[in-house]
């Protein structure tokens, strides 16, 4: 394909470089402004053009080098090109655009809260197999083998070269999950067909080991999840339950969703999607009561472990559709947190968010475009105090934000 001479004037929201030809737009990865590259056209549509870089003819100096082989191949990373201070001034900027676009110019976005791990962070990881482990290309399906990934917490790496040790014929793909406090790690093996060899070996380095064929569980060592703990708080964690990726940020993102509720003990909080009942636990010491709400039945068992485990009375963990489930509830709640897929809210829960009436709204969202969606539409009975960015990827594009939406005074 033709290439072209093209200078890096901005980035957009996946951290892609932009610039412009014949009045188009060039989307081109791993840019930062002030690049000029060579480009090679990969595809071009009546309004904008995508290619990648043939060569750097110019790099400016906040373009630094980055120390993964696998950079640019696997879809892991996306910003490793960048310093961490200039991911973060993106990622805050990102937030700020989207807002001021979809919600108002002059909604408060704070300043974003950085990680203090920038690699080795990830306690989860799903290896594809090709004969040995591996992560999917970037947008495609083909499989990348991989030995070693600066995301992925040290002690799955550590795992790789065991796994890839064995024969794994008839395995579609392994999961591995840790924990950064309590150091704990379990395997999980998706297979289709019986194990060629018997992977107990792995015992040595492990707290345990499960089996899923066709949607069913063997433990074949251990209990079969992990616990970690975060602040005085312990969480049982199974194979298929939703827990955030990075565990020593997630200590910051639920002490800053504490923070925001201002709670005195007196209130009813509802926290919806709430999965393993993290938040719940965290807001239930400081509150009357919390009604958890999560549509994955494993996760709302875990969550009533989770509240036996840490001698909690105070929380009711129901499981179901939020959107309908929320219908039901009669009691009216002071607070509701809401924890979204990225999807967002939808309409029957935003209604019923608006019958039950709280005076506040704490909204975790990892998609600040669809939260951006639903403030414009929560605006209409409730204020939006602030948006707080939360850096629990780096090195990526994705970016966590915690809103604070408090009731509309409509007695003026």
């Amino acid at each position: 394909m033709e290439e072209k001479i093209l200078k890096i004037e901005k980035l957009d929201h996946q951290g892609r470089g932009i610039g412009f030809l014949n009045d188009k737009i060039v989307f081109v990865p791993f840019c930062v402004p002030g690049d000029i590259v060579n480009i090679k056209v990969i595809k071009e549509k009546k309004k904008y053009i995508e290619a990648e870089v043939n060569k750097y003819i110019e790099k400016d100096n906040k373009h630094i080098n980055q120390n993964c082989p696998f950079y640019k191949i696997c879809g892991g990373c996306d910003l490793r090109h960048i310093s961490y201070e200039e991911q973060l001034k993106f990622k805050e900027n990102k937030v700020k655009e989207i807002m001021s676009k979809f919600v108002s110019k002059d909604i408060v976005v704070n300043k974003i809260i950085g990680s203090d791990l920038r690699d080795n962070y990830r306690n989860k990881v799903t290896f594809r197999v090709n004969e040995k482990l591996g992560l999917c290309k970037k947008n495609s399906n083909d499989v990348i083998r991989i030995d070693n990934c600066l995301l992925l917490d040290s002690k799955i790496n550590e795992l790789i070269k065991h796994i890839n040790s064995m024969n794994l014929t008839g395995v579609n793909s392994v999961v591995i999950r840790c924990t950064y406090f309590t150091k704990q790690i379990m395997i999980v093996f998706y297979i289709n067909e019986k194990f060629v060899e018997e992977p107990l070996f792995l015992k040595e380095y492990v707290d345990t080991i499960v089996i899923n064929k066709n949607r069913k569980e063997e433990i074949i060592y251990g209990k079969g999840n992990i616990f970690e703990k975060l602040g005085n708080l312990m969480f049982k964690i199974s194979p298929s339950s939703f827990f955030q990726v990075n565990s020593k940020q997630t200590l910051n993102l639920y002490n800053l969703v504490l923070d925001k509720c201002h709670l005195t003990g007196k209130e009813i909080v509802y926290d919806l999607y709430c999965g393993t009942g993290t938040i719940s636990l965290f807001l239930s010491k400081k509150c009357k009561k919390v009604i958890g709400i999560e549509i994955n039945e494993d996760a709302t068992r875990d969550a009533n472990e989770n509240k036996k485990i840490n001698n909690i009375d105070n929380c009711t963990f129901l499981v179901g559709d939020v959107s309908k489930i929320i219908k039901s509830q009669k009691e009216k709640p002071d607070i509701i947190v809401v924890d979204p897929p990225r999807a967002g809210l939808d309409n029957i829960t935003i209604e019923n968010i608006f019958r039950l009436n709280p005076q506040k709204i704490v909204y975790v969202s990892c998609d600040p475009v669809t939260l951006a969606r639903d403030l414009s539409i929560l605006q209409e009975k409730y204020n939006i105090e602030d948006v707080t960015p939360v850096d629990m990827f780096p090195n990526t594009y994705h970016v966590e934000c915690v809103s604070v939406l408090n009731q509309r005074n409509l007695e003026k």
